[in-house]
């Protein structure tokens, strides 16, 4: 089961990068370097965006089933977090972000309590893991991986908080929050890979 699981962690992760890559080369008129990566999702090309949050959060689902197969005692709590970040992955591009500029609506807050969701649990889920993995046998090597793409997380969650008020990191948040995605699916291949592989 694990490495079923792990497999299709990996299928779903390879929809996700397709989708972002499909976005990333239409004429969307958006910035990779300004704008937000949800910014997809209220423009014409909103299904790719879409089809990239369902994937991510079915990788989600995929790797709490193998971490359910092979962690125990306290790094179930990382399992937990997985399915908190594919319920959140799965359901935020029902509610798009509000337009840069236009006055805040209940849909656009709710798209951002999902987006924090999503980023919040699976950081967490990364040191989480990290510890938890120094203290048992099976993927132990891993156990600093896991704790350095935890801490590429936080940076880039600080770099797009700190860009509310700092004008130079503004300019640049659509790079930080490709930053935390490119981080967070690191981090999901990392252990997809060990989940299919049956590493220790």
């Amino acid at each position: 089961m694990t490495a079923v699981a792990g497999v299709a962690a990996l299928l779903a992760l390879a929809a996700v990068v397709a989708s972002l890559g499909y976005l990333h080369l239409e004429p969307t008129g958006l910035s990779p370097v300004r704008n937000a990566v949800s910014q997809y999702g209220i423009t014409t090309f909103r299904g790719g965006y879409r089809a990239a949050t369902i994937a991510f959060g079915i990788a989600g689902l995929a790797l709490a089933v193998g971490f359910y197969q092979t962690v125990k005692g306290t790094g179930r709590a990382v399992v937990i977090l997985l399915v908190i970040f594919a319920i959140a992955r799965c359901a935020i591009s029902w509610f798009p972000m509000d337009a840069p500029g236009a006055a805040r609506t209940s849909t656009g807050q709710m798209h951002g309590l999902l987006a924090l969701g999503a980023f919040g649990s699976v950081t967490i889920a990364a040191f989480r893991l990290g510890g938890v993995l120094a203290l048992q046998e099976r993927w132990h090597s891993l156990a600093v991986v896991s704790t350095a793409l935890g801490c590429a997380m936080v940076a880039c969650l600080a770099g797009m908080a700190l860009g509310r008020s700092v004008p130079a990191l503004r300019a640049r948040f659509g790079a930080i929050e490709r930053g935390f995605y490119l981080s967070a699916i690191a981090w999901f291949a990392v252990f997809a890979v060990a989940c299919a592989a049956g590493s220790r």
